[in-house]
């Protein structure tokens, strides 16, 4: 596994043993009362760099996902340093030209090192979170990318957006419904916040990592990585170094939401269910999270049930829900209609789930 955070995370868990991500609204995916179905969308398996296509473009470790409106899908393109578009049929580069940098401007100029985390606003804009680059980068539809927050000096600093500093390996990214952003800084122990008018503060959480629920302020959470909004305004948090997902109430309470604190894969209700490593999470229309957990996805009713309904040891299958198996499955987004897409990351490919 090439991703730093991951290698960090595997290290931690495994020296201290077992203790202790975005998307419209779509259709509620039941696994009882509807049929799953794992199919390929795009990428033919190679670890390389074509367009063209869908089924013959190849990636190199895609590893999130961001759907648009119009039916555009843009891939974060990890080691090919490039953001990809997916729209009628084809494969293609929204911005970068493969260098490894953090050089802006045009789609053909740009480089990126590894881009790691994609969102999409309102008006069409990607956002990057590039893992070894503490800036936050805008794409626009045309493909010119310019620096949205951050310096070049990695640190924590409140402020301007532009002399504003954030930690490298920002782990997720989010809007709220007046089209402010939110990102998780992981390694600074917080959750960001980028106000309409360009200004970072800090939303949740301090610097020492631990687990304390309370006030936001007094809140601490352990290499947090996805994060996103229910429909009652509720932040909800993938806190991966506490195996448990936790919420953030509008009135700025922090508290757990679902899973033991222990390492594992188990499901049922938040006292019984465990979670080993949460990559994305999005949300359906019913208020259900959809959530990717290394090979597996995973459904969290918003009484904190856990279920798997796609997904179980490391391979390749499409098919239904059972039998499907994905290669550490990276970044997830949801369009109108409820389909869920996967960044496949060790597949090197782009992969649907539809319920019908």
């Amino acid at each position: 596994m090439t991703y730093k955070k991951f290698i960090i995370y595997i290290t931690l868990i495994t020296a201290a043993g077992s203790a202790c991500k975005k998307g419209n609204p779509g259709v509620n995916p039941n696994p009882v009362e509807n049929k799953i179905t794992v199919s390929t969308l795009a990428g033919n398996g190679t670890d390389a760099f074509a367009n063209g296509p869908v089924l013959s473009a190849e990636f190199d470790e895609p590893i999130d996902v961001a759907y648009s409106a119009g039916g555009i899908i843009y891939v974060s393109d990890y080691n090919n340093r490039r953001i990809r578009k997916i729209s009628g049929g084809q494969v293609s580069v929204l911005a970068g030209n493969g260098s490894w940098g953090t050089t802006n401007g045009a789609s053909n100029v740009a480089e990126f090192k590894d881009p790691y985390r994609i969102e999409v606003d309102a008006a069409g804009n990607v956002y990057v979170l590039d893992q070894n680059n503490p800036h936050v980068r805008q794409i626009t539809p045309l493909g010119d990318v310019s620096v949205f927050a951050g310096t070049d000096v990695p640190g924590f600093r409140d402020g301007d957006a532009l002399i504003a500093q954030f930690a490298l390996d920002q782990g997720g990214i989010t809007f709220d419904t007046h089209g402010n952003m939110y990102i998780d800084d992981t390694f600074n122990g917080r959750i960001r916040k980028i106000s309409l008018t360009g200004q970072v503060s800090t939303f949740a959480g301090k610097e020492t990592v631990g687990l304390v629920n309370g006030d936001t302020s007094v809140a601490q959470f352990q290499y947090a990585d996805a994060i996103l909004f229910d429909k009652q305004g509720n932040m909800l948090v993938a806190d991966n170094g506490n195996f448990c997902i936790r919420k953030i109430t509008p009135a700025g309470q922090v508290s757990k939401f679902t899973g033991t604190g222990t390492n594992g894969t188990s499901d049922g209700g938040p006292g019984v269910a465990q979670f080993h490593y949460i990559n994305d999470m999005v949300i359906d229309k019913d208020g259900n999270l959809i959530l990717s957990d290394e090979n597996r996805i995973r459904k969290v009713t918003p009484e904190g049930v856990v279920s798997t309904i796609a997904g179980s040891t490391a391979g390749y299958a499409d098919g239904d829900g059972a039998t499907a198996k994905f290669n550490y499955a990276g970044g997830l987004a949801i369009d109108p209609d409820g389909n869920i897409y996967v960044a496949d990351a060790l597949n090197n490919r782009i992969r649907k789930i539809s319920f019908k």
